[in-house]
């Protein structure tokens, strides 16, 4: 059991840095690398978590919340600041047409809501997120 319990958490670490290392990438996009950076995003994210930036853009709602729901708290939190970083970047860099910047504004509201309705903890960090993020729409 003991073994089974450090398999999780090695696994739920490992995803952490996975999002870290994409919250990075995005920090670091310019407009001459920004096309295969979104590109390498992407792929990451449907490879680990199943979902894309465009399909998370393009999922009703109530998909979205029944998707993250079932990610572990910290992982819907990182995400939260990955669709951040994303719409503060994309003040810089234009990303492409099928990038649909309000889209993946209201799903980034979402998620923090989501995460402020079922977290025990408070965070300053997601009410400035989700006050900046307003501000974009």
């Amino acid at each position: 059991m003991e073994v089974e319990k450090d398999f999780i958490k090695r696994e739920i670490q490992k995803l952490i840095l996975l999002l870290n290392s994409l919250i990075e990438k995005i920090s670091g996009i310019n407009s001459n690398n920004a096309k295969s950076e979104i590109g390498e995003i992407n792929e990451a994210l449907k490879s680990e978590f199943d979902f894309s930036l465009v399909e998370i853009a393009k999922m009703e709602n109530s998909d979205f919340i029944e998707h993250i729901s079932k990610m572990h708290e910290s992982h819907a939190e990182k995400l939260s600041e990955l669709i951040y970083e994303i719409v503060i970047k994309t003040e810089i860099v234009d990303f492409g047409e099928n990038f649909k910047k309000t889209k993946i504004i209201k799903k980034g509201i979402t998620i923090i809501h989501f995460i402020n309705e079922n977290s025990k903890t408070f965070s300053l960090k997601r009410m400035k997120m989700l006050n900046n993020l307003k501000q974009h729409l």
